[in-house]
């Protein structure tokens, strides 16, 4: 198949991937209605069932983890209304679209405080909604909201049932009292790290002490039942996707409210794989608006290290990076992006050092070719343009995507400054590795690409175990190997289109930029 055949193929699949899903998604859209709102400086979407019935109901407010927001929350939004319940969802202090900054975790007990604050806001609203009984309202969170809402509801008699999903060190600190909280249930991924799954189980244990997983203890009546879930198959970010959880959170509600039999069918959100095709389709876009803006013409060829020196630089910088973090020559925390502030220092640093030793090793390097394009050519306004062009269509296919199901679009706060020195990091990383792993047998750049990627890998894990580093970063480890490949793929597409490293670097930095600024807590250290 010739490119002209192939351009149009892969137009025409993401059209029609990108139709099904949209049309799909919209279908999942029915039965419900979300309004986005402000409840009193904390941003919520709620879901109701489109017609809900004359006699009010019960509702769930729903808190996300650290560094997470409502939109990663948004199927249990979907599978509590479609179940006939009403679900609030909100963004905490420094996260998502809230202007409030979160107290920086060491800020002694400041930061619960900040997150209960929330909880009784939201709450408050939502138990004098029109459509809501206040007596069965219900408290919801994951990870960090986990141990928020366990904390909240064990300090609160009225709540009458709390959810914890991935609840960490708190449930070792629970008292043995099984009304506090009431109606307890705890779900954890069974494929998570150790501190979630011992914290899940202490905290079934804490009223249980012979408690075990996937037995229901105590009285709904009472309000001392709980039960300690082991969800099959997932980690800490896919037990929110898991139609096992969705199942258990709904099953849950119905017994203690005794709001429907536990025979029902429920209604689970299945958007996950529409979302994925989406992104799919984003993919196979991309290959075909680069192909018809992009003329391969005789691109220059780009001169190529030699493979050692650019294992050795990676080495070098992949080292030293974390070492100048933890000695504090470079310091981060003048952004208020907690994590995200490291790992934007961390590519600054690396790239520069990679950089560096990129404009020194090139003069070993055979001269670039001039043969058919010139070197003048390749960088011109209309590549600048095509470059821009590509960088916006990726940010929007990423971001409006996200939106959808996993994270906020819309830069708020500080965050929009703070993107654009996350940008500057970025650039300098992805321009540098980019340079250094050049060269005209793609296969081989595809190669290094992935060995400097992984080398970036394993150095942030190893930061986090012994140099204290972020833990959260472990965390984002699977999704940084997933936007590596991905983002990978169309860094590929453009070299072998181009001949040149930058607009890669532009187009990835503009992603990854975006992605760090849209997703950490905004703190005040």
């Amino acid at each position: 198949m010739n490119q002209p055949a192939r351009t149009i193929l892969a137009a025409v699949s993401a059209l029609s991937l990108a139709s099904l899903a949209m049309v799909n998604l919209a279908q999942a859209e029915s039965g419900l209605t979300r309004q986005a709102l402000d409840a009193n400086g904390v941003p919520m979407t709620l879901f109701l069932p489109a017609n809900p019935p004359a006699a009010r109901l019960p509702a769930v407010l729903v808190a996300h983890g650290f560094s997470g927001n409502r939109q990663l929350m948004y199927g249990f939004g979907y599978t509590l209304a479609k179940n006939g319940y009403i679900a609030a969802l909100i963004d905490f202090a420094g996260h998502g679209a809230s202007l409030d900054r979160l107290p920086d975790s060491f800020a002694d007990d400041a930061q619960y405080q900040k997150l209960a604050a929330n909880i009784s806001t939201a709450r408050d609203y939502l138990r004098r909604h029109a459509l809501v009984d206040p007596a069965r309202v219900a408290i919801l969170g994951h990870s960090m909201g986990a141990s928020a809402v366990t904390r909240y509801g064990s300090a609160h008699d009225d709540v009458p049932v709390t959810i914890a999903i991935s609840l960490g060190s708190f449930g070792q600190q629970l008292p043995a009292d099984p009304r506090r909280p009431r109606n307890l249930l705890i779900l954890v991924g069974a494929a998570e790290f150790a501190g979630f799954i011992q914290g899940s189980t202490a905290a079934l244990r804490a009223a249980y002490p012979e408690g075990t997983a996937g037995q229901t203890y105590g009285d709904f009546a009472a309000g001392t039942a709980r039960r300690l879930v082991y969800v099959p198959g997932v980690e800490h970010i896919s037990v929110l996707f898991s139609q096992h959880t969705h199942s258990e959170v709904v099953r849950w509600l119905d017994q203690a409210f005794a709001f429907a039999p536990s025979t029902r069918q429920i209604d689970l959100d299945a958007r996950i794989g529409w979302v994925l095709m989406l992104y799919i389709a984003a993919a196979l876009g991309f290959y075909a608006l680069a192909r018809l803006l992009l003329r391969k013409a005789n691109a220059p060829d780009w001169p190529a290290v030699r493979k050692r020196w650019v294992i050795a630089t990676a080495l070098i910088a992949a080292v030293t990076a974390p070492v100048a973090l933890w000695l504090g020559l470079a310091p981060y925390k003048w952004m208020p992006l907690t994590v995200g502030n490291y790992v934007g220092m961390y590519f600054l640093i690396y790239g520069l050092i990679t950089g560096g030793a990129w404009l020194t090793l090139r003069r070993r390097s055979a001269p670039m070719s001039t043969k058919g394009t010139s070197t003048r050519r390749c960088v011109n306004g209309r590549l600048i343009a095509v470059t821009l062009i590509l960088a916006s269509y990726a940010l929007v296919t990423l971001g409006l995507t996200a939106h959808l199901t996993w994270n906020n679009f819309a830069l708020a706060s500080e965050r929009g400054w703070v993107a654009g020195v996350l940008f500057l990091g970025c650039l300098a990383f992805f321009l540098a590795d980019e340079a250094m792993v050049a060269r005209t047998s793609l296969p081989a750049r595809a190669g290094l690409y992935a060995l400097t990627k992984l080398i970036v890998l394993v150095s942030l894990t190893v930061a986090v175990i012994a140099l204290g580093a972020p833990g959260f970063i472990l965390l984002l480890i699977p999704v940084m190997v997933i936007l590596f490949a991905w983002h990978g793929l169309y860094a590929h597409w453009l070299f072998g289109l181009t001949g040149r490293p930058w607009p890669a670097a532009v187009i990835n930095a503009s992603v990854f930029a975006w992605l760090i600024a849209a997703t950490f807590a905004v703190v005040q250290y």
